[in-house]
């Protein structure tokens, strides 16, 4: 009976905890002869379980084993480390081994490395934990508990069991490299350096500012796109905004993508790049009105495809790789939700789109009519996402409402002519848009065009909305509306408070402050 307990609860270490068997030759696989040794990583701190079969040994080797425990605790190097012995009882156990297995735990507290112990009474279904500190256990005692609960303690076991299970969790860790060099990821990464060069470049000979290139040479603009201009969907990928974006995202191309192209080869590397960013720039046309640049999208695809490829092995989705892959899915889109400017829809498009891709192109070592069924599911959703997500983003009141008019405004703003400008607006802002920028845009010309018109209380009043979304343009304007007016003292609070956030019109501002101590005396 101990045997099958041993051999069942092993198993489900094994499957359930992802522990790993040290010494597990198939061939000697045996649990009989003394205590069996797992070991894993949990949360940064490396784990060893010894499982031992408490009845078979008396007071005096359970002393031996604790005192063992010890040196060995003791030669680990580095911090971070715990040995945790599980002894397993039919019945309970005497008082004399309870002591003896107590008073031998150790604490190095310095380096965070503890020797601690867990009892388990098999009749009585009992898992007691002989310490309280550190209150980590590495979800032993509750995993014991479960495997109870579950009665998987009266399930049949044999060593050819924990044998076949450990070989299926080998081949999951077994990954044969289709391309030895990241050849095409270099490419873009050369690619999009490129790219930014040459707008360097033309920025130094024409004058134009970096910033005002990229529209032209094709940034996601919506109202470009509505207009005919499909290549928009692809051109993005090889923008970006500044230096530090383009230095984060071929970082990441060159860690991410190195790994992909190894992982499926430069083919299938390729696809699944250009789809991702394709669908994550369909995404951003139709959830975003903002223009947006960047490789991101395609790069969170990669990690789609990272994240698909260990779904398709659990043992390496739960390993520290899995983990790893995880927290940085996790904290990107979290830090991509926290910062505003970031296109968060392309982010999210291009993770989605990166995964289903992979489900296309992913060949299983040992393919099956169930693989070949989730390959035609996966080619299907791709499809159903891409059309899907181009109908709604043509159709929808962002972009056949919203987008026009915001396109028109522009122009209107351009000719300076601030009649229609002004109408245009107020019904621009009876749509409610959600895009705060949008909002802000909207607000300034309607108060400089309200402004242009002598319409100062209508334009303070859109000033003063302003500046609950854009304190710096509020008060800006505010401050050019009271100096109109001659409310001298107005202006000059409502300037320095614009220049105390950093207003790009300092110039103006400290001109306008000049005039006003010129004025008033002061």
């Amino acid at each position: 009976m101990k045997t099958n307990f041993i051999n069942s609860l092993i198993k489900y270490l094994i499957e359930k905890n992802y522990f790993n068997l040290i010494n597990s030759d198939n061939e000697t696989l045996d649990f009989d002869n003394g205590p069996t040794s797992l070991i894993k990583d949990y949360q940064g701190t490396s784990v060893l379980l010894e499982v031992i079969d408490g009845d078979r040994y008396d007071c005096e080797q359970i002393a031996h084993m604790m005192q063992s425990g010890a040196t060995m605790l003791d030669n680990i190097n580095g911090t971070n480390a715990s040995i945790f012995k599980l002894f397993l009882f039919d019945e309970t156990p005497s008082e004399e081994k309870i002591h003896i297995i107590e008073q031998g735990q150790v604490d190095i507290i310095l380096d965070k490395k503890f020797m601690k112990c867990i009892s388990v009474n098999i009749m009585n279904k009992n898992v007691q934990k002989h310490f309280s500190v550190p209150a980590f256990d590495a979800n032993i005692v509750k995993s014991v508990k479960h495997f109870f609960s579950k009665n998987l303690d009266t399930r049949e076991t044999k060593v050819e069991d924990v044998a076949e299970l450990i070989a299926l969790r080998q081949k999951d860790f077994e990954i044969q490299l289709k391309a030895k060099k990241p050849l095409f990821t270099y490419g873009l990464i050369a690619i999009n350096i490129s790219v930014w060069l040459i707008l360097k470049l033309i920025s130094m000979r024409t004058g134009t500012p970096y910033e005002d290139l990229l529209p032209t040479y094709g940034s996601k603009m919506n109202n470009l796109i509505l207009g005919g201009e499909y290549w928009r969907f692809i051109s993005p990928m090889f923008l970006h905004a500044n230096e530090i974006h383009l230095a984060v995202n071929c970082y990441s191309l060159y860690i991410v993508g190195s790994q992909v192209e190894k992982l499926f080869g430069h083919k299938k590397f390729t696809a699944i790049y250009f789809v991702s960013g394709f669908i994550g720039c369909i995404a951003s046309f139709a959830f975003s009105i903002s223009s947006s640049v960047g490789a991101s999208g395609a790069i969170f695809g990669l990690l789609g495809a990272m994240l698909f490829f260990a779904m398709k092995r659990p043992s390496l989705l739960k390993s520290s790789f899995g983990a790893n892959l995880m927290t940085t899915l996790l904290i990107n889109l979290g830090y991509g939700l926290m910062n505003k400017q970031i296109d968060n829809f392309a982010h999210i498009g291009g993770l989605v789109g990166g995964f289903l891709t992979t489900g296309v192109v992913y060949n299983a070592k040992e393919e099956t009519s169930k693989d070949r069924l989730s390959k035609i599911v996966a080619l299907i959703l791709v499809i159903f996402v891409t059309i899907g997500g181009l109908f709604y983003a043509f159709n929808n009141k962002q972009n056949t409402l919203l987008v026009p008019k915001l396109d028109a405004l522009q122009t209107y703003d351009s000719q300076r002519n601030f009649t229609e400008s002004e109408k245009l607006a107020e019904e621009i802002l009876k749509l409610n848009p959600k895009n705060e920028y949008t909002k802000i845009n909207v607000l300034w010309s309607l108060s400089v065009a309200e402004v242009s018109q002598n319409k100062y209380a209508e334009a303070e009043a859109h000033a003063n909305q302003l500046t609950g979304v854009s304190p710096v343009n509020g008060h800006y304007l505010l401050g050019i509306i009271y100096y109109n007016t001659q409310q001298y003292n107005k202006a000059k609070e409502e300037l320095q408070a614009a220049k105390k956030l950093d207003s790009p019109n300092t110039d103006s501002i400290n001109d306008m402050l000049s005039d006003i101590d010129n004025l008033t005396g002061k």
